[in-house]
């Protein structure tokens, strides 16, 4: 008979490797899914995998995609995103190192929850140095403490070519998790440990991403993403209750 404490960490790491699996594969057919889906389910099975080894596996998905898709990579609209990204990266870490962990949990159920409401608005903001930098500060923010940071430059992207839209969030991802990171580990909250968790689940991040490559010419990609952000809401819902009912 297994160990119960074995037993535990088996299951728990089973249904993380499977979250990180559909995750990318959500990430690769429809343009989001990854943080989204993932980040606050883990948050309720296993707190210790959000935000650290997210969004070193952030940085992992983030090159994926701008390999797949680099053609469409806006430089410049990235460059003024990261403007506000950094400052506001600074603030948030700051915040959760000043916050108990149960007042930060309902911070990060409620950010999730905006993101999911970014997702589904059908306005589009008119791009510009100004909108960039702006959505830059809220995805900073937001990323820091949930590792969930795309939403904003999603909603900013929303009109554009789905190559640019994917090689834009790649590659804003892969920058703004750099940051998010200096800023947690200046702080004490990142660490080698979150590198450790995050590269045990990168064989199952990898394989959801491969398997998006066929499942995107079979799946419709605007089904798959009002499920993920349906999926994302009620899992960010059910820790709020929690947290506000402990």
């Amino acid at each position: 008979m297994m160990d119960p404490v074995l037993a535990d960490v088996v299951v728990r790491w089973g249904a993380a490797s499977l979250l990180v699996l559909a995750g990318a594969c959500m990430q690769g057919v429809s343009g989001v899914g990854f943080g989204v889906f993932a980040a606050p389910i883990l948050a309720i099975i296993d707190p210790e995998l959000v935000p650290g080894p997210m969004l070193f596996l952030g940085l992992v998905i983030a090159v994926l995609a701008v390999r797949r898709e680099r053609s469409g990579l806006d430089t410049r609209g990235v460059g003024f995103a990261m403007l506000g990204r950094v400052p506001a990266s600074v603030a948030a870490a700051a915040m959760m190192t000043a916050l108990p962990v149960r007042e930060v949990s309902i911070v990060f159920a409620l950010l999730i929850l905006a993101g999911v409401a970014m997702s589904l608005a059908r306005f589009a903001p008119r791009v510009s140095p100004a909108t960039m930098f702006g959505a830059g500060c809220i995805s900073g923010f937001m990323g820091t403490i949930t590792s969930v940071g795309t939403p904003p430059i999603a909603l900013m992207y929303q009109n554009a070519p789905k190559a640019t839209l994917r090689a834009s969030l790649g590659g804003f991802l892969f920058l703004g998790s750099l940051v998010s990171i200096a800023a947690l580990s200046v702080t004490g909250r990142f660490g080698v440990h979150d590198v450790v968790l995050g590269t045990w689940l990168i064989a199952p991040l990898w394989l959801g991403f491969w398997l998006s490559t066929p499942l995107a010419r079979r799946l419709p990609a605007k089904a798959v993403r009002l499920t993920v952000l349906g999926l994302s809401a009620l899992a960010a819902l059910l820790l709020l209750l929690r947290q506000l009912a402990g």
